[in-house]
Order: structure tokens, then C-alpha cells, then sequence
């Protein structure tokens, strides 16, 4: 079940002005980006602010920019719900129309919880779609919630469809770790300057919100393992707040529906 490894967009959402997803606008988007050498594209990710839209929209959206040419096994669905019934959801969904895999964030609402308690979640989520191919999601900066060696290390034994990892912490450490101790899983960091050393570790490549406006250039340090120019793109990062900025750069050559954001985010000025 493992996918192809490289750059896979976590794409931002063009939002019109009553807060609904453009699909016209993000299956341009996307098919843009898969001509410019991505692999594929996570849809309602942390980047592209899946949190902020219930699953029905995403359901639609989905459906629409496959009918507008975007082959649905390009198509990553990150799941970002704390809703156990609402991941079930979007996983059958997932299934159904033969989307390449599902990326789960663990639970991410309550605090302080039991790995068995994560580890419940997982499985009552992954049980039903064996077929499915699943990505889990390490973002406890903002999950709250951080996966461990012990939990991924657990699912994977019981579920052969988990076939990848997102590493969104900028943890190389645990990156490492899960390489030498779950061989067979693929890790896709999400921080963009670490892909060079992760990918020298063993890492399948990235998924990360730079490929939105830069694909070329990440698809350049996945393959050359040179990521200098990549680090000079990402010092705004470290006094902007990523999604508005990115939105920012990409509403200049696109339109204004790029630049807009759901509350609680704002808009740069």
C-alpha cells in the first residue's frame, strides 16, 4: 500500500466571502501544482484549514474538484477532526471514491490523555477500511496531543493499511526513531528545511504548506538534498504566522478569494 514518494502539497483554501471553499479556484489549483512536479495534495489539512469546515463541505468539495479533472488518487484527506464519528465519516468517504489515504490527527480537544485511550480512537477510526490506505498525523504543537514511538509503533502491528507517518513537529529525533524501529512505514516530514536529513535517514519525502507557492524549489531539496534556498524562503516563517502568510503570496497571483481565512485566523495586512 505505500504511495509514492516526493512532495505532496498541503494545499491552501481559496474562501469565498460567505466562508465556503472555492472548488473551482483549489482544483486549479491543485492540478497547477501537480504540474510543477508535486506528487499529490493533502486537502483540509493543518495548512488548509480542514479544522474550520465541517465534513459535509469537504465531502462536496472533494466530489467537485474531481469532476473538475483532479484524479481522485492524487487526493490525500486529512481528517482533523476530534470527532471520532466524523473521522469514521470521512474515511468511508475516502474509500468510496478511491482517494489515495486518509491522514488522522489523534483526538486533539481533551488533554492529558491515555496512550490507550489514543490508541482506542485509532482503532474504532481504522478498523472498519482495511483497505484503506492511512497516514497518522504527529502535530502536537497543535494537537496538543503527540503520538509516540509506542503508539505507532502499536497500530502499525494491527492495521498493515497505516503505511505512513506525518512528522509535522520538526522532531528529526522521532523521525529517526520511527524509521529504525517501524521500517516499514514511510515518514513525510512536514517541516521543510529538515527534508534533506530526513529523506538521508529514510524518509519517503514531504508534506508541507511551501509546495503552495514554491513547488519547485521543495521538490529541488527532496531530490538534490540541498535545502539552502529553502531556508532562505522560510526566515519570514519565523515571525509571520504560516497559513496568512502563505495565503498572502498566493492571493498576489491568484485573487483575493486565497487571501481570506476562517476565524479565528486573520488576514496579514
Amino acid at each position: 500500500m505505500a504511495i509514492e514518494k516526493g512532495i505532496y502539497a498541503a494545499t491552501l483554501t481559496p474562501i469565498d466571502a460567505d466562508f465556503q471553499c472555492n472548488a473551482d479556484a483549489l482544483a486549479d489549483h491543485c492540478l497547477e501544482l501537480l504540474s510543477r512536479g508535486c506528487k499529490g495534495v493533502v486537502l483540509f489539512g493543518t495548512t488548509g484549514e480542514g479544522c474550520s469546515f465541517t465534513t459535509q463541505e469537504k465531502k462536496r468539495v472533494i466530489q467537485e474538484v474531481v469532476s473538475k479533472g483532479l484524479e481522485s488518487q492524487k487526493i490525500i484527506i486529512a481528517s482533523g477532526s476530534a470527532c471520532l464519528q466524523d473521522t469514521i465519516d470521512l474515511s468511508k468517504f475516502a474509500l468510496q471514491h478511491k482517494c489515495l489515504a486518509s491522514l488522522i490527527v489523534p483526538p486533539s480537544f481533551f488533554k492529558h490523555v491515555t496512550e490507550e485511550g489514543i490508541l482506542a480512537f485509532y482503532r474504532e477510526a481504522i478498523r472498519p477500511f482495511p483497505q484503506l490506505p492511512v497516514i497518522l498525523y504527529h502535530i502536537p504543537q497543535f494537537s496538543g496531543v503527540p503520538l509516540t514511538l509506542n503508539i505507532v509503533k502499536t497500530l502499525c502491528r494491527e492495521f498493515p493499511n497505516i503505511i505512513g507517518l506525518k512528522e509535522s513537529e520538526g522532531n528529526l529525533s522521532f523521525t529517526k526513531s520511527i524509521l529504525e524501529n517501524v521500517p516499514d512505514v514511510q515518514v513525510f516530514v512536514g517541516m521543510e528545511r529538515q527534508i534533506p536529513e530526513a529523506v538521508s535517514y529514510g524518509a519517503s519525502g514531504a508534506i508541507c504548506g511551501m509546495a503552495n507557492i514554491w513547488p519547485e524549489v521543495i521538490c529541488k531539496a527532496y531530490e538534490t538534498g540541498d535545502a539552502t534556498e529553502v531556508e532562505s524562503l522560510s526566515e519570514p516563517l519565523r515571525t509571520l504566522p504560516f497559513i496568512p502568510y502563505f495565503k498572502k503570496l498566493l492571493a498576489a497571483e491568484k485573487g483575493h478569494h486565497w487571501q481570506r481565512v476562517v476565524p479565528p485566523l486573520s488576514p496579514l495586512t
